[in-house]
């Protein structure tokens, strides 16, 4: 028998209550918005996170059989974005139907703008795995038994996976235009070919036993490091770095071929002139786009791994 979409929203609020808890987070609350009210919502669930800090997920259920646009949930999200809420995250949820017309720059955009993650759960997101963990509940959402078998701690370790990654993307988003490059022991996702190349280039500035060479190498590192992490959390702010990196790119076509081109010109004398250009591009890139952060790692990190890359070569 078909449910409405009242009665679905009213058996997903018992649902997360129980989902959240077997997770392990602490479910603080978990209620339906007031009948009439306009705040983008339907559901609002309240937890402590792994590190005992105040969370709140905003969902709004949509029970269609039929076409699901984007454009309706974007009017959500507007209307949750002017409430006097502060969401970590809004999920649509759409357990029978994936929205359509999705503009994804515009998506990113406005998560950007908001401050806060916008998920769509949806059948494309495989929702129908996580409505398994309850099988009275599947049976009423699909109309159909549940006829498979799986691992239910492998599946809710997934779920909480990709709900700490909201919350990571929330915390991303509070310092969106602050670049924060760490120190890492992790090694970038590339061949050896880049080190080997920086090291020949290093080799005309630098003796073999001067310590800075290593650190210069752990600059690059930890810059393609912050790089791939952008990747699931600011992704504008990741393709705006490598525009600005592109750009840089354009200028060591010419420059080193200035250098390769003049004799007089030395490698030690193009290191530290390329440095200067490159940090007076930097300024001009925090600048317009409102950042701030580590200057100097990025600096370093982006040239040297222009370097890396060969189109800089400051070696003859």
């Amino acid at each position: 028998m078909k449910i409405t979409g009242v009665e679905f929203e009213n058996l997903v609020k018992p649902f997360f209550e129980k989902l959240f808890d077997d997770i392990g987070f602490v479910v603080l609350d978990v209620r339906n918005q007031n009948s009439g009210t306009q705040n983008g919502f339907d559901l609002i669930i309240e937890f402590l996170d792994s590190n005992s800090i105040d969370r709140q997920l905003f969902v709004e259920c949509k029970y269609y059989d039929s076409k699901l646009s984007y454009t309706e949930i974007l009017k959500k999200t507007f209307e949750l974005n002017s409430s006097n809420y502060t969401p970590d995250g809004f999920i649509a949820l759409s357990p029978k139907v994936d929205l359509s017309n999705i503009e994804h720059n515009v998506h990113e955009g406005l998560q950007q703008s908001f401050k806060f993650p916008m998920e769509f759960w949806t059948p494309s997101f495989k929702i129908e795995e996580m409505f398994a963990l309850d099988a009275d509940l599947f049976k009423k959402v699909y109309n159909k038994n549940l006829d498979v078998t799986f691992d239910r701690q492998k599946r809710l370790d997934s779920i909480k996976a990709k709900i700490d990654l909201i919350l990571a993307k929330k915390d991303v988003l509070q310092v969106a235009n602050i670049i924060e490059i760490e120190d890492s022991e992790d090694e970038p996702n590339e061949t050896k070919d880049f080190k080997t190349n920086l090291d020949d280039k290093l080799n005309s500035v630098f003796d073999e036993s001067n310590e800075i060479r290593l650190r210069l190498h752990q600059y690059r590192c930890n810059y393609k490091i912050y790089l791939e992490k952008l990747e699931d959390l600011n992704n504008i702010l990741r393709n705006n770095i490598l525009k600005w990196q592109d750009n840089l790119r354009i200028k060591a076509d010419r420059l080193t071929f200035q250098f390769q081109s003049d004799p007089e010109y030395t490698a030690v004398k193009f290191y530290s002139d390329f440095f200067t250009a490159a940090e007076n591009s930097l300024n001009t890139f925090f600048s317009n786009h409102d950042l701030s952060g580590d200057d100097e790692k990025l600096l370093h990190g982006v040239v040297l791994e222009l370097a890396a890359e060969c189109p800089l070569n400051w070696k003859k």
